[in-house]
């Protein structure tokens, strides 16, 4: 009968299955990691995407209910600049229509009062695991409440 002593060195049968256990996981860890990344950038993807429609909801909010009609545009892009917080400002791209100086808000009052406006917001994230950005768009339309003086 055969004695365990704890000097005893295991036998290569005992150890066989950790060494299997560990070559499964270092192949596997590589699968893990990239899944673990595409997890990350795609909740990435969705912040900016909550960012950047809430951004274009407050251009437009702001944009409806303007105090100063004559700087329209600069109240309405300084509205939406500050909504997109955490976000690279200089890749923010900002569209308004119409413009400050574009029919009906070019009109005297009580124009352009019930007319459409449409603020969209396009922001270019660059992407972690690839060389490309993802250019990731908002629009909101409001109706136009105040009245030129």
């Amino acid at each position: 009968m055969k004695t365990f002593s704890p000097y005893h060195r295991a036998s290569d049968k005992a150890r066989r299955p950790k060494a299997q256990a560990l070559v499964e996981f270092a192949a596997v860890l590589p699968l893990l990691l990239f899944m673990a990344l595409m997890m990350l950038e795609t909740g990435r993807l969705a912040y900016t995407q909550i960012v950047v429609t809430n951004a274009a909801w407050e251009g437009a909010r702001v944009g409806a209910t303007l105090a100063h009609p004559e700087q329209g545009d600069a109240e309405i892009m300084g509205a939406v600049r500050q909504a997109a917080y955490g976000l690279d400002a200089s890749r923010l791209k900002i569209q308004i229509q119409p413009t400050q100086h574009e029919y009906p808000r070019n009109l005297p009052a009580p124009y352009p009062r019930g007319y459409p406006l449409k603020v969209k917001v396009t922001y270019e994230l660059p992407l972690f695991l690839w060389p490309i950005t993802v250019p990731i768009t908002a629009q909101a339309t409001t109706v136009m409440e105040y009245q030129n003086p």
